[in-house]
């Protein structure tokens, strides 16, 4: 199992920056040619459902990074106290809890995103513009931080245990 995380882990931080970035570049891109084409009485179509669309990569596949690093926004001032087996214990249950509602908001995503696909779904604007496959990667994003906080209850339930580290942290 250790050997799976590090594998899985070390694919996830390879190439997830890129799925982020791209999205990122592509935003930029049209939100700049749409400020020139507005000037130019000429705006580049479907604007805001494309870049509404591709924040949804940027976040969700973002979350579960953030979440494979171990950074996030925390306030320390009480397990500053505590040993670091109680950490473990601490940070076991929280990414338990949080594992089972990621999951439970991916099921329901996946289901959302599955009807969408058998339908095709399309956003009716200036062009038709699909919003299937970004529901479909909406919903992979949850099932990815959910598998992330399944990793890292794991990991911390490992430190917990007695292991000085487990698949790259310690």
């Amino acid at each position: 199992m250790e050997k799976w995380i590090v594998l899985y882990e070390s694919i996830y931080r390879r190439y997830i920056p890129y799925v982020i970035a791209i999205p990122l570049i592509v935003m930029t891109t049209v939100i700049f040619l749409n400020a020139i084409g507005r000037k130019l009485s000429i705006p580049f179509p479907i604007t805001v459902e494309l870049v509404e669309a591709l924040l949804v990569v940027s976040v969700y596949f973002g979350v579960a990074l953030v979440a494979l690093e171990g950074g996030h926004v925390n306030v320390t001032f009480t397990t500053d106290f505590m040993t670091p087996k109680n950490k473990a214990m601490l940070d076991t249950i929280c990414n338990s809890i949080a594992a089972i509602a990621f999951c439970y908001l991916a099921v329901s995503a996946w289901s959302i995103a599955w009807e969408s696909i058998i339908i095709f779904e399309y956003r009716l604007a200036v062009m038709r513009f699909p919003l299937w496959p970004f529901k479909a990667l909406f919903a992979l994003g949850l099932t990815l931080m959910g598998m992330q906080l399944i990793i890292n209850s794991i990991k911390s339930y490992m430190l917990y245990k007695g292991r000085s580290d487990y698949a790259a942290i310690s």
